[in-house]
């Protein structure tokens, strides 16, 4: 994380104004992205009785979300949303499908140059865990999957 909430940072009040602020990538300086685990209709309820946001499609099977700030300060406000499910980025990385095909594909001297992991959104929304606890469960998780 950064030493900065989002209150201090940009136009984000109330509760969600406490969260940290995280980097990402090496592009996008100019804004910052918000990751959540609501879902993304434009209704308080989805008839389950989970919240949803109305925000962007799920991010591959991950069950996290990007957007939909405006509505998430209000339900965070009114005490609906646990603002601890929501979590701030500036800069990004970001790849075409074509590009990630081809990186996917490179191989270095220890095998496969990259990998994707699909991980619960509790991982990636985790505003506790440490960057060396985040690689450590991720490598974790690749020796499970090649033993």
């Amino acid at each position: 994380p950064t030493s900065f909430t989002m209150g201090e940072m940009g136009n984000v009040y109330g509760t969600l104004a406490h969260n940290l602020l995280f980097r990402g990538g090496d592009a996008g300086n100019d804004s910052a992205i918000v990751l959540h685990s609501y879902g993304k209709e434009c209704a308080a309820e989805d008839g389950s009785g989970n919240t949803q946001i109305n925000c962007g499609d799920m991010i591959g099977t991950s069950g996290v979300f990007e957007g939909g700030l405006s509505h998430a300060m209000e339900l965070a406000d009114d005490g609906i949303v646990d603002p601890e499910r929501f979590k701030f980025f500036f800069n990004y990385v970001q790849f075409t499908d074509t590009e990630l095909e081809i990186m996917l594909k490179e191989t270095d001297s220890d095998g496969d140059a990259w990998a994707s992991l699909e991980v619960p959104s509790k991982i990636i929304l985790d505003n506790d865990l440490t960057r060396g606890d985040a690689w450590s469960y991720l490598r974790n998780k690749m020796k499970q999957m090649t033993s």
